[in-house]
């Protein structure tokens, strides 16, 4: 879901190259980074996720890339390795507004690249998408091989909702820009129809998942030393109780024995994907036999030298 930064006047939407493992996906995106000029890109950063390491670095495109007045950056991101968790799919599809699918041009591939399709359909499902209602190209990846399968079987091997597919190699950089831009074209008319005041702002979003009365009522939680520079940590809301009388006060020793009682710090799930550079860390606070839930929001930056 793209979001809107009014204070820069900036729509931030979000691209992912998603496909079955060694594909080719972080070769590609890559590609894109050592292609595009200097002063229209971010620095490319990595991050170790699930076992897997997530490489993403955003950009905005030259020329009449705007929605409404505001420029449109794009995030591009990838999570690259032979087995990944599924976890870290989740959590880099979160909010997602177009995908790249890099699939393996190979014959011994073509049972991986018909599962990670699937898997792609699943998680899609699971944040209420699909390959319609989220723009989708089809990188057919490493077609320069002799062995290579030729685009017309892989297009009727693998895409029967007729998505755009393009003959890519990411070794020699064939068609590997061709197909995220008519991608980035695609998201771009998406977001043109929609209009700046159709699309989130990260003020809304804030609203609608956090409650503001918890979150002052919650205790700071410890940031982690590498979290990044810009730390909160609003409390989850928890559920309502059912209505019931009253607690009884403890007594002073029971008290003071809770007190005495040391902290501890343990995560509670696995990161997940909050917007662009933007990540959310569920904990949970635990002191004897009493637990808070909290959940430490990080931005992750590189400064670039």
């Amino acid at each position: 879901m793209a979001l809107v930064n009014q204070a820069k006047r900036e729509i931030n939407a979000k691209i992912v190259f998603f496909g079955p493992g060694l594909a080719g996906k972080g070769t590609s995106l890559k590609h894109v980074f050592n292609k595009l000029k200097p002063e229209f890109r971010g620095a490319m950063k990595v991050m170790n996720v699930q076992d897997a390491r997530m490489l993403f670095f955003d950009f905005t495109p030259p020329g009449d890339g705007n929605v409404d007045g505001f420029r449109v950056r794009f995030h591009l991101y990838t999570v690259s390795g032979r087995d990944i968790d599924p976890a870290a799919w989740k959590m880099v599809l979160k909010g997602v507004d177009g995908v790249v699918f890099v699939a393996d041009s190979t014959p011994q591939r073509l049972s991986e690249n018909r599962d990670s399709l699937q898997s792609l359909v699943s998680y899609l499902k699971g944040y209420g998408q699909s390959l319609t209602s989220v723009p989708t190209v089809m990188q057919l990846n490493k077609s320069d091989l002799p062995d290579a399968l030729a685009v017309a079987d892989l297009d009727r091997m693998l895409n029967p909702n007729r998505l755009p597919s393009f003959k890519a190699s990411s070794h020699t950089g064939e068609g590997v820009l061709q197909s995220l831009m008519a991608l980035v074209k695609t998201v771009l008319t998406g977001l043109r129809a929609k209009g700046a005041e159709g699309i989130a702002t990260g003020e809304g979003l804030q609203r609608m998942v956090e409650s503001p009365a918890a979150a002052s009522a919650a205790p700071p939680a410890q940031a982690q030393p590498d979290a990044g520079p810009e730390l909160a940590s609003p409390a989850v809301p928890e559920q309502p109780a059912a209505p019931s009388e009253a607690p009884a006060p403890q007594a002073p020793a029971q008290q003071a024995q809770l007190e005495d009682q040391p902290l501890s710090l343990e995560l509670a799930g696995a990161p997940q994907a909050a917007g662009p550079g933007l990540f959310r860390l569920p904990l949970t606070i635990r002191s004897g036999d009493r637990t808070k839930s909290v959940v430490l929001n990080f931005t992750l930056s590189v400064d670039e030298e």
